[in-house]
């Protein structure tokens, strides 16, 4: 499913550790008159995670995008396993265009911003990839994703990867500032993509609690975290909802009130990856 700017935020109370800040780029342009698309020139545009690294056929530097339909991203690289962090502009005739997020399932806890500043624009993405315990310490590549002012996509692969570690989090950078030369001024335009890498227990079920104001519960869902319904609707009466997921070490708890529109919880989405589910919350008034 396209994703058109869609930010949800994530605030982590541990320390990162395995933090490594990818050599910034730089490409300088003259151009005379601003075009109407904001991607004049070849950009960073996200990220391709992968859990091996990229080997290219002899004689080729990149590996071309395809256009997918039907899938939750706008762009699949063939051959290649792994998951898209990006946000590309999008040109349509009659309005000129948009920007789009892309997102693959497996990615979580997704933030995109777009800053329009005084001699350019700012453009962050960032996402949570959470890896099974069982699967061990593992070594994730940011491979860069680049968009050309004719809206042609494809990737090169990472010079290095990022290791993991069960007990703390890891986290990348990519970064790259493309400046364009004006008469009226230099354009300059950043893009920053961090993806943070947390290995957790396996969930063994997941308990939801409708609490009234006076702390007392009203009703209990017991409830698969990879088969959560679209949307759970609360008691009148329901103040607020505690969610309870079981893993083989500890409880994770979170606690969502009636300005909260969904709740989410990890599931299983293969041997190494685990994804979030989501249920929409309909309070009544």
């Amino acid at each position: 499913m396209y994703k058109k700017i869609i930010a949800m935020c994530l605030f982590l109370g541990l320390f990162l550790s395995g933090c490594q800040l990818a050599q910034t780029e730089e490409t300088k342009i003259t151009q005379g008159d601003t075009l109407e698309s904001p991607v004049q020139i070849e950009r960073l545009a996200g990220a391709y995670i992968t859990l091996e690294p990229i080997v290219l056929e002899a004689g080729t530097d990149r590996i071309q995008a395809q256009k997918t339909s039907g899938e939750d991203t706008r762009y699949a690289f063939p051959g290649v396993e792994g998951l898209l962090l990006a946000s590309f502009w999008i040109t349509e005739p009659e309005n000129g265009g948009f920007w789009s997020m892309d997102c693959s399932t497996g990615l979580c806890s997704v933030l995109s911003s777009y800053n329009a500043i005084e001699n350019g624009a700012e453009v962050g993405l960032t996402a949570t990839l959470y890896l099974t315990k069982e699967a061990g310490p593992q070594v994730c590549y940011l491979n860069p994703v680049y968009q050309g002012p004719d809206g042609g996509v494809y990737l090169k692969p990472a010079d290095m990867g990022t290791s993991t570690s069960i007990n703390v989090i890891a986290s990348e950078t990519l970064t790259a500032t493309t400046t364009i030369e004006q008469e009226a001024g230099n354009l300059v335009n950043t893009t920053e993509i961090t993806v943070n890498f947390i290995h957790v227990d396996l969930s063994q079920g997941l308990t939801v609690l409708e609490m009234d104001e006076n702390h007392q519960i009203l009703k209990t869902h017991t409830l698969t975290p990879g088969e959560l319904p679209e949307s759970l609707e609360p008691l009148g009466e329901t103040a607020y909802i505690l969610t309870e997921e079981q893993t083989a070490s500890d409880t994770r708890r979170a606690l969502y009130q009636k300005e909260d529109t969904y709740f989410t919880a990890l599931y299983r989405m293969d041997d190494m990856i685990c994804a979030e589910a989501q249920c929409d919350l309909e309070w009544q008034e």
